[in-house]
């Protein structure tokens, strides 16, 4: 994936993740229960996928580093 698209996607997902959060809160405040349990959801997979994601690419990331460095040719 280029640079330009994951810069984009990760923007994306940050105001997506934000908005989702607002929502829940102002609906929870309003007296929307229910909605606000179910933004506050998706608000959690939505978080849980963004971190299992830079997690396997920080840990990729590291492999390549080590293992680089351990080559003698």
């Amino acid at each position: 994936m280029d640079e330009k698209r994951k810069r984009k996607l990760q923007v994306i997902g940050i105001v997506l993740m934000i908005v989702l959060l607002a929502a829940a809160f102002v609906l929870f405040f309003l007296g929307h229960y229910m909605v606000a349990f179910a933004l506050f959801g998706i608000f959690m997979l939505v978080l849980n996928f963004v971190s299992n994601w830079k997690g396997l690419d920080n840990a990729d990331y590291v492999y390549r580093k080590v293992h680089k460095h351990n080559e003698k040719w």
